[in-house]
């Protein structure tokens, strides 16, 4: 069963919770459509190098259609993704007053780093936070869509690439390849205080995979409540 949704209308921004979204050819509906952008070498700046991205929030004016993104910053201003006082605020929130300011872009496709959609599974997310002795906040790993599997067994996503998702009656994504995590997952979501536990766990216990990466085999709607069936 489906049992989160989360779309990040900016890459590297903190993202927002859905309960019914649309999966389109690529991706879900506005889903890292927005990006911070380095005007040094023109490429989509991260949260890997620059982990102050995480602190901005960013949402959907209208969710159904992915369009109109809003932006928080972590000073609680309140402004459009396009506003020039965003721009000024990242900048400095980066530190780079006495480098080149950053660029606000739109792209007409996601900006995705391996694949359109990331799904990993409750029980994983449950034996990471046994693991640590203490519970781990699923945002660190900015999945697209959390299963929740009827054997409750953990890390059975790992089994999954060459096999095809089909979410409900509508959509369906193949499984393309594991999930190779990186030094995202050691920021905390609200603080962007690090702490490398999460990580280290999944280097020494996964070999550094957790979730998986897909890509679109049949467009259609994705809810939380929509039965999973995975399929050769």
């Amino acid at each position: 069963m489906v049992s989160d949704l989360w779309r990040f209308p900016v890459k590297s921004f903190g993202g927002e919770r859905g309960r019914r979204v649309f999966l389109g050819p690529f991706g879900f509906l506005g889903d890292r459509r927005c990006a911070v952008v380095d005007p040094a070498d023109g490429q989509a700046m991260t949260a890997r190098r620059s982990p102050r991205l995480l602190a901005y929030r960013a949402r959907f004016d209208d969710p159904e259609r992915g369009e109109g993104v809003t932006i928080e910053t972590p000073g609680g201003d309140v402004m459009p993704w396009d506003d020039p006082a965003l721009v000024t605020d990242i900048t400095r929130e980066l530190g780079r007053e006495d480098v080149y300011p950053v660029e606000m872009v739109r792209s007409p496709m996601a900006i995705h780093d391996a694949a359109p959609v990331h799904v990993v599974t409750e029980a994983s997310i449950r034996q990471m936070s046994d693991w640590l002795g203490d519970e781990v906040d699923r945002r660190r790993f900015r999945a697209n869509v959390v299963v929740d599997t009827d054997d409750d067994s953990p890390f059975t996503e790992a089994a999954w690439p060459g096999h095809r998702i089909a979410f409900g009656d509508d959509a369906e994504i193949d499984v393309v390849i594991g999930t190779e995590r990186c030094a995202v997952t050691t920021w905390d979501p609200d603080t962007v205080e690090r702490d490398t536990r999460v990580l280290a766990a999944i280097a020494t216990r996964r070999e550094n995979f957790f979730g998986v990466y897909c890509r679109v085999s049949r467009p259609g709607w994705v809810a939380v409540g929509d039965p999973v069936r995975i399929t050769t």
